[in-house]
């Protein structure tokens, strides 16, 4: 079982630091190191770019998306062949 945390990124409006772009949603799996040479990046999955590296401080940044946000990505990601994904979200 793979485990898949759904995150928002946050916009990167330097007026406004705080908020959020609700469409920018990853996959992120924290328990998937991106490679060995890096001990705290991880893979992450989206629409745009698919597979790539993610920084557990990055992903701590962000807010958690909710079911309705990330139901999209997720069935991108069953249709990659994530058949066996455990959902950490709260």
């Amino acid at each position: 079982m793979t485990q898949v945390k759904f995150l928002i990124e946050k916009d990167f409006d330097f007026n406004n630091p705080e908020t959020f772009v609700e469409n920018h949603i990853l996959a992120f799996f924290p328990n998937e190191k991106y490679n060995s040479i890096e001990p705290n990046v991880f893979t992450c999955y989206q629409h745009i770019g698919q597979h790539s590296a993610c920084h557990i401080d990055y992903a701590k940044e962000c807010k958690e998306a909710t079911p309705e946000q990330y139901a999209d990505l997720l069935a991108e990601l069953k249709g990659q062949g994530y058949d066996d994904l455990e959902i950490i979200n709260p």
